[in-house]
């Protein structure tokens, strides 16, 4: 509208100048149309010769840390950039605002950017929307430039400091060393190659000290596998504490005033601290969708689990009754489970015997959802807590994980009187 608003006037001028006959306004709209010109030509080269330079960020970010970007602009241009206001693109919360910088002619702008990342989840970086005026502030001319990419803010982790979880107790009450035909993390001898074996099992240190092809041989794993279950079921969670349980915030603990990031935290600290101690862990979270991360040792591990970890959110997901009988199969070998749930009532306990007579070791943590809002269901017992080998602890709003922990477990018996009180 100003460039109009400006060439009209221009127009005007000129009428009068030609009822006048007065050259001096002949000079003033030809010079106001001058203007208009050389503003919109400055405008439309304003963005020649531009080049964003943007360090992407490496490195695994964590709710409560902080992204370190490097951003900047480069003129290779003989013109300079009197006026640029530079938006960063993305949905990640928290983001500054922008900033406003001006490069003269072959040269170039760099700053730093800082933002604490305050909730987990996928998000997108960039592009950038570079936004250019002239000296004057007729024209205004935006465009996109620079990557696009995903990042994502995985879930805090805690680090616990003392936690065990129950084995399964195997025929005879003994580890019974046998030979594997699949690969395992216990190596049990090492022999020489026949036709058949898989190269996959091949020794290469024993093969060079031997000068012929080495295999090596597997037992079963004694220890069992650890199994995280997630409850999701969205009747049972609350995403925010109510206003007359919200606690001040605490930037080492963002896991505050939710049901759903205690137990996000929870899992993903088990799962480290599990993982820390060479044990295999398997995650099982039930959302929108059915999410599993089969058990595994290692580094990598932990992230696969983490990256699930970082997008789950309630929905309308089964009960962990359903959720537990779905599974079964999955728990027929040596396995103890690590179940994150709201639901206090023990209605999902009889999920836990497998065929056979065998009841599996379980060890559960109770997110007590009433401290975060009187209004949530409460789940009165409709089972008998009293089971062998089954332990539990308790959250509530405000605790501290590593306090939760080190307070010790709660024998089935034990919960059962609890409750009873």
């Amino acid at each position: 509208m100003k460039p109009a608003a400006v060439l009209g006037l221009a127009l005007l001028i000129f009428i009068f100048a030609v009822s006048t006959g007065w050259r001096l306004l002949f000079h003033l709209g030809w010079l106001i149309v001058l203007v208009v010109l050389f503003s919109y030509l400055w405008t439309r080269f304003a963005f020649h010769g531009l080049r964003v330079l943007r360090e992407t960020p490496q490195g695994r970010v964590q709710v409560g840390e902080a992204l370190r970007e490097r951003l900047g602009l480069r003129n290779q241009s003989v013109l300079p950039k009197l006026w640029l206001e530079v938006q960063d693109g993305g949905n990640l919360p928290g983001r500054s605002s922008g900033n406003v910088v001006s490069i003269g002619p072959s040269s170039d702008k760099r700053w730093r950017r800082k933002t604490i990342c305050s909730q987990r989840g996928q998000y997108t970086l960039g592009p950038l929307t570079i936004t250019s005026s002239d000296p004057f502030g007729l024209f205004t001319r935006s465009v996109e430039a620079g990557p696009r990419r995903e990042f994502i803010v995985y879930p805090q982790v805690v680090p616990l400091t003392d936690f065990s979880l129950p084995a399964m107790e195997l025929p005879g009450g003994n580890v019974a060393q046998r030979r594997s035909y699949n690969a395992t993390p216990t190596v049990s001898t090492i022999r020489e190659y026949v036709p058949g074996d898989s190269l996959s099992t091949v020794s290469w240190k024993a093969t060079a000290r031997n000068q012929k092809l080495m295999v090596k041989e597997f037992e079963l794993d004694p220890v069992a596998d650890v199994w995280i279950v997630l409850d999701l079921d969205h009747r049972l969670h609350t995403e925010r504490a109510a206003l007359d349980r919200e606690l001040p915030a605490d930037p080492e603990r963002q896991y505050l005033n939710s049901t759903v990031e205690y137990a996000v935290a929870t899992a993903a600290s088990v799962a480290s601290w599990m993982l820390e101690k060479d044990r295999s862990v398997g995650l099982i979270a039930w959302g929108q969708e059915k999410q599993i991360v089969p058990p595994d040792r290692g580094t990598r591990q932990l992230w696969k689990i983490l990256e699930l970890l970082a997008v789950v959110e309630p929905a309308h997901a089964p009960p962990l009754r359903e959720v537990l009988l779905s599974y079964q199969s999955f728990f027929a070998g040596n396995h103890s489970l690590f179940i994150i749930t709201p639901d206090t009532s023990g209605s999902w306990h009889p999920a836990l015997d497998l065929t056979g007579g065998r009841t599996l070791p379980v060890t559960a943590m109770y997110i007590d959802a009433l401290s975060f809002d009187n209004r949530m269901p409460r789940l009165l017992p409709q089972q008998d807590h009293r089971r062998a080998r089954f332990y539990s602890y308790t959250l509530r709003n405000g605790d501290d994980l590593r306090d939760a922990f080190a307070r010790g477990r709660t024998t089935g018996q034990a919960r059962q009187m609890e409750i009873a009180r």
